[in-house]
């Protein structure tokens, strides 16, 4: 592969100040100059990020979002820059952080473990590929494209690992060279619509509910404010909103205080959150609404496309939305959509240690944009044709091939593929982007092709707090004939680790959505559980010398998954194979 630079894009403030600002750390550039009497530029020194120059220079007045006003120094983020105010004095630059990036919607499958869980068979539908490789986490390659965001592509062609037919996959890594410190993120203005419908009464879940909001109400920072809407049949508002600074213990009480009756009005109170929000909106901060409920809406307008309708009407006026599911009777695929819609995340609360989890998370990391308006666009060449993209329902089919357009760009918080928690909580890896594409000939055809390009990848987005556009186009390219497949398979990275354990996890992925589909629609759930028994033969053997031998945490539960839908499967009357055929060396690469 080889990087091609686009236009260079013209910067006139100081990325580290802005980004100090909201509580990030550029990185890996160079040393940080001192502050100055005005914005310092985006110097790369001549080179990518780690060359000479300057580097990331900080500080100075008309730093941070909005530029200047205010007396200098007084910001939220102190050294470095202020979030609407004159920066303060010159920042420092740490060095060697590698975060991965997330596009919003589904940050978990919980809900398709819930079903395993109660016995039941999932739908295909169930089971989100944003959410399943969000579990998932993988050390892309160093951020060392001299921007806020890096694109990584990466090329993986192998035999696939449940019908050894041959599969061409396509990543397109994001990257930053951010970091970020929960400690300094910008101030919050958040409204909580909680649901307390009868139903939330069954299986502890609006004792999980006082749980997160608990944990939220503590976790919010002195200036942050806060409101709280309750809905059933009608809708109320518990707490309406005000500054976090000495309201803790009365929203405590309150929240400790929540029963469950009634029906569920979810479009009367989602519509009274975004209200509340609305009335108290603030430009100076971020704007968030959190959306719970376990149940599918009975009161009120219970009309999905209505409910979707009215979301983005607000969502248009700079109000973010986070949902978060309970139980197993919600409308998933609507809490999902609404928050995509939104630059938001879509999570399940599975049991009390997700809780934890969730309500961390949202807070420290999904608060604070990185990047707006990013496009990828993946130009296929001329002996590949695109297939199918996986990872974001924003894909779209175009004549050259596919593209995605992505609002707003979060930093993942997940440092390894060990970073779990006390209880086994995965989330947190960051987005992955992949593609299958085919190549057009399947055999030789005499024409003496020995190499081909796959595809032309062009990535581009707008930073925060500027109107300046980012541009950078990779190609990729594979040595071999296009119809050839070599049997230990070919991974080109500068880490080949990576597209490697990308390529197991997508195959782990359309392995468990053939069993679910064989299940409820195709009947043939035998071959699909012998698909199984080969992904978990597979992974068992990647992981025989994965990270020198102690294996991956994350494919380690994916066994335990298939393990578990095998068993469900049978339970619910699939027929076991009486031979899996699992091949000799079921994972190649190693």
């Amino acid at each position: 592969m080889s990087l091609l630079s686009g236009p260079p894009a013209f910067r006139s403030v100081s990325l580290l100040a802005l980004f100090a600002a909201a509580g990030l750390v550029l990185v890996g550039c160079g040393a940080s100059a001192g502050g100055g009497s005005s914005a310092a530029a985006y110097d790369h020194g001549g080179g990518v990020a780690g060359g000479g120059g300057n580097g990331y220079a900080s500080g100075g007045s008309g730093g941070g979002y909005g530029g200047g006003g205010g007396a200098a120094g007084a910001g939220y983020a102190g050294p470095g820059g202020a979030y609407g105010g004159s920066g303060g004095g010159g920042g420092t630059a740490a060095s060697g952080s590698n975060t991965n990036v997330n596009l919003g919607g589904s940050q978990d499958f919980g809900y398709f473990r819930k079903l395993l869980d109660a016995g039941q068979v999932p739908h295909p539908g169930d089971f989100d590929a944003a959410g399943f490789f969000a579990e998932h986490y993988e050390q892309l390659p160093p951020p060392s494209c001299g921007h806020t965001v890096c694109l990584q592509p990466m090329l993986g062609v192998m035999n696939n690992l449940y019908d050894r037919q041959g599969f061409t996959l396509l990543q397109f890594g994001l990257n930053s060279p951010l970091s970020a410190d929960p400690d300094s993120r910008p101030p919050l203005d958040l409204e909580v619509a909680v649901d307390v419908s009868g139903s939330m009464g069954s299986a502890g879940k609006i004792d999980f509910v006082r749980q997160g909001l608990n944990l939220l109400v503590d976790g919010l920072k002195d200036g942050d404010r806060f409101g709280l809407v309750t809905y059933s049949t009608d809708v109320q508002v518990a707490f309406p909103m005000a500054d976090i600074t000495g309201s803790r213990q009365a929203l405590h009480t309150i929240v400790n205080g929540l029963t469950a009756s009634g029906g569920t009005n979810f479009y009367g109170g989602l519509e009274r959150g975004f209200q509340e929000l609305q009335k108290n909106y603030d430009s100076g901060k971020q704007n968030r609404v959190i959306l719970l409920s376990d149940g599918q809406p009975t009161s009120g307008d219970t009309n999905p496309a209505d409910i979707l309708a009215m979301s983005k009407k607000y969502n248009s006026d700079g109000i973010g939305l986070t949902t978060i599911g309970l139980g197993t009777s919600f409308n998933a695929a609507l809490m999902s959509q609404l928050a995509l819609q939104a630059d938001g995340n879509y999570y399940f609360l599975e049991d009390s240690g997700a809780v934890s989890d969730v309500f961390t998370e949202e807070l420290d990391y999904f608060t604070v944009p990185i990047a707006y308006d990013l496009t990828l666009r993946v130009h296929a060449a001329v002996q590949y044709s695109f297939g199918q993209a996986y990872g974001s329902p924003f894909w779209q089919n175009t004549s050259y091939g596919a593209k995605i357009e992505v609002p707003s760009l979060f930093l993942a918080h997940r440092q390894s593929a060990s970073d779990v928690t006390k209880t086994g909580g995965r989330r947190g890896g960051g987005s992955a982007l992949l593609a299958q594409v085919d190549p057009k000939l399947t055999a030789d055809d005499g024409s003496g092709i020995t190499d081909a390009g796959v595809a032309v990848v062009d990535v581009t987005y707008r930073e925060p707090g500027t109107n300046n556009i980012v541009y950078d186009t990779v190609t990729v390219h594979y040595p071999d004939p296009p119809w050839s497949t070599r049997p230990e398979g070919y991974f080109d990275a500068s880490d080949p680790a990576v597209i490697e354990k990308s390529f197991l996890m997508l195959n782990i992925y359309l392995g468990v959505s053939h069993a679910c589909d064989a299940f409820w629609h195709t009947g043939d759930t035998s071959e699909a559980i012998a698909e199984l028994d080969r992904l978990v033969a597979a992974a068992n053997d990647y992981n025989t010398t994965a990270n020198s031998g102690a294996g991956d945490d994350d494919f380690k539960a994916d066994v335990d998954l298939m393990t578990q839908l095998r068993a469900v499967l049978i339970t619910n009357g699939a027929v076991a194979p009486t031979d899996s055929k699992i091949p000799a060396d079921p994972w190649p690469a190693n």
